[in-house]
């Protein structure tokens, strides 16, 4: 009799483990079946999973969760994969607010590749179409716009302020000041949305700083003169408070440097949680309240970057005094990767020592000259002139670094 109990204890223990075993297994093949799958899929289609729990022998009703599962599972895979990973979540908040929820209206059709039953769970395999029009015409809705090019270069000109104590780095810009646990917040949460910080503890160009400049209350002129000097497209500037020690509340605002204009901004507030090191507790409550503002401003930003609707124009564009071919293909890199607005860059003509190209830049003359000759990564020192045609003529300087 014990033995005979003893068998049917190590069956009822199998049990599960053959059911995982199998299910791992069968999984497997799933995953290998929609790899090779999605290899083959087209643009607006996704293939996607679905699993559900058979209640009380009701096949039917489990086939039907595991289908819905699955739609709204394809649904968002093709969201993910169409925003990408930063486009996603700078608009994170719409997208599973106004998009998501509606998923069965973005589906043109689907298809069930395979199902299966096991155990007490049915899954299924389906493939999606999607309604590209019907997308599109909800992003619009919801106002999910993305910037195109090179990353928004923002500077952070955000001062802390403790037991009525402000201090910031640009009173006196000469001296090169770590960067302080908010810029280093900022840094980390603006960069994952995709923007470009600039880390201004690099160096600043070596200029007289006026009295207003180096005011803890900037005026908007300012604020965007220190933008400028950065060649920064974006300045964000506001103030951390520490109040008491025991919260921390921000207020930032947004500038963009191309028309000089505020495009949004921003305040919020945190409990500091003590902890056992020192700052742990104010770096956390500082991280929760820069996500919170980040995604919160961040569509804005993004907004008015890609609504910049100046006409492309061709910019006449000649390069003298160079080394030699190698000089010409580091200033093409720099204008197509590092000059927002640069659309394409086409050589014309080449002489001995000089090089024509055809700038694609959206925007007018100025705006292109500003954005290169104020650029920290110019890969080398020129001179601006005219050519005889009225074209923009840039004379390389050897004798500056």
């Amino acid at each position: 009799m014990k033995r005979f109990q003893e068998k049917i204890g190590v069956k009822r223990a199998m049990k599960p483990l053959c059911f995982a075993c199998l299910l791992c297994f069968f999984s497997f093949g799933f995953f290998t079946l929609y790899g090779k799958a999605q290899a083959r899929t087209g643009k607006n289609e996704v293939f996607a999973i679905g699993t559900s729990s058979i209640v009380k022998g009701n096949l039917a009703s489990a086939k039907e969760r595991a289908i819905s599962m699955a739609l709204k599972k394809g649904v968002e895979n093709y969201l993910i994969r169409r925003l990408g990973s930063q486009g996603t979540m700078n608009n994170f908040k719409r997208l599973v607010q106004d998009i998501i929820p509606k998923a069965k209206e973005e589906i043109e059709n689907f298809n069930i590749l395979t199902e299966e039953q096991i155990a007490d769970e049915y899954v299924v395999l389906v493939k999606i179409r999607i309604n590209k029009e019907v997308i599109d015409e909800k992003f619009r809705d919801a106002g999910l716009i993305f910037a195109e090019g090179p990353p928004i270069k923002v500077l952070f000109l955000v001062s802390e302020k403790k037991d009525s104590a402000v201090s910031y780095w640009w009173k006196d810009p000469e001296v090169q000041y770590a960067l302080t646990p908010t810029e280093v917040v900022l840094h980390n949460m603006f960069q994952k949305r995709g923007f470009a910080p600039i880390n201004r503890s690099l160096g600043l160009p070596e200029l007289e700083y006026s009295r207003n400049m180096r005011s803890s209350e900037l005026e908007d002129s300012d604020i965007l003169t220190w933008g400028k000097l950065f060649s920064a497209d974006l300045v964000i500037y506001g103030q951390t408070e520490i109040v008491d020690g025991k919260e921390v509340s921000m207020t930032l605002r947004a500038l963009e440097m191309n028309h000089g204009i505020q495009i949004c901004q921003g305040m919020d507030s945190e409990p500091i949680v003590k902890r056992t090191e020192g700052k742990e507790g104010l770096i956390e409550a500082l991280e929760i309240i820069a996500n919170r503002l980040a995604e919160r401003l961040t569509p804005s930003i993004i907004r008015i970057a890609a609504s910049d609707i100046e006409t492309v124009r061709h910019l006449d564009v000649t390069l003298e005094g160079l080394s030699g071919y190698r000089d010409f293909s580091a200033f093409k890199n720099f204008l197509i990767k590092g000059v927002k607005g640069v659309k394409s860059v086409t050589q014309t003509r080449m002489r001995r020592n000089s090089i024509s190209i055809v700038v694609d830049f959206q925007g007018g003359r100025d705006l292109f000259l500003d954005r290169v000759l104020n650029n920290r990564g110019l890969p080398f020192s020129v001179d601006l002139n005219e050519t005889e045609s009225g074209g923009i003529l840039l004379i390389v300087n050897h004798g500056k670094e």
